[in-house]
């Protein structure tokens, strides 16, 4: 038998794959206690419960092949703009020739091109695994850029926790400058105790029940729109819901 995540082969009787811990289980969904008609909410739809199968869309194919096209267009035109900037270097000083402001150039802006390459490689081979939300934190950080520390900033950092179906734990964290709860929209679209499946070559964390969401994020342009269509108005990406 194969994990239908990701592939790898497992025993008959496996709960989880020792690959990516996606849980193996074909077994009925969660009852939902769900009224239409007492809801607010525009979907409240029972039918709305459970993990999409179409991140296997072409579409997602193709959004991740732009994207590092995107990506590799910008390393490479990174590359040369600081080519071109070092050139300058000779003009302000005789010890800094022309070959070593361009062998410079090169590995600065080299560095660079291969973050992307490096980047793209494990977003191709990025891992899905299945979790549940287990805590939510937002820690207040200060730091100053002067010895005398009179100036100081302040960020707050958005962590929320994730214990995976094969008993690891993950983590996702955003920087940012307000303490509000709203002010990171996954902290409030993930509850304490919803269970999800990360998405890892989308970079997508999806929830499993989605019955009393208003709205979902889209899993390519990461806006969160209304989730009655099957499609994203802003990309047109297919929506990632049962």
């Amino acid at each position: 038998m194969f994990c239908e995540s990701c592939g790898a082969k497992i025993g008959d009787d496996a709960r989880f794959c020792g690959g990516c811990g996606a849980a193996i289980d074909g077994g009925a969904r969660p009852d939902v206690v769900c009224d239409p008609a007492a809801s607010a909410l525009p979907s409240c739809d029972p039918r709305l419960v459970g993990f999409s199968q179409k991140m296997y869309n072409l579409d997602f194919e193709r959004a991740r092949a732009a994207r590092f096209r995107k990506e590799m267009s910008t390393g490479v035109i990174f590359l040369f703009v600081v080519v071109l900037l070092f050139q300058i270097a000779p003009f302000f000083s005789e010890d800094f020739t022309r070959p070593i402001a361009l062998a410079v150039g090169c590995i600065v802006g080299g560095f660079g091109l291969v973050c992307t390459l490096v980047g793209g490689a494990m977003r191709a081979w990025a891992s899905t695994w299945d979790g549940e939300v287990v805590d939510k934190t937002i820690v207040k950080h200060q730091y100053s850029n002067r010895p005398d520390k009179h100036h100081t900033h302040t960020y707050y950092l958005h962590t929320i926790f994730f214990r995976l179906a094969n008993g690891g734990r993950k983590k996702m964290r955003r920087k940012l400058h307000s303490s509000s709860l709203n002010a990171w929209n996954m902290m409030t679209y993930l509850g304490i105790g919803d269970q999800v499946r990360y998405h890892g070559k989308l970079d997508y964390y999806e929830k499993y029940d989605k019955s009393r969401d208003a709205q979902i994020p889209c899993a390519v342009c990461g806006k969160f729109v209304d989730i009655r269509p099957d499609r994203c108005p802003h990309c047109q990406a297919p929506l990632l819901k049962p």
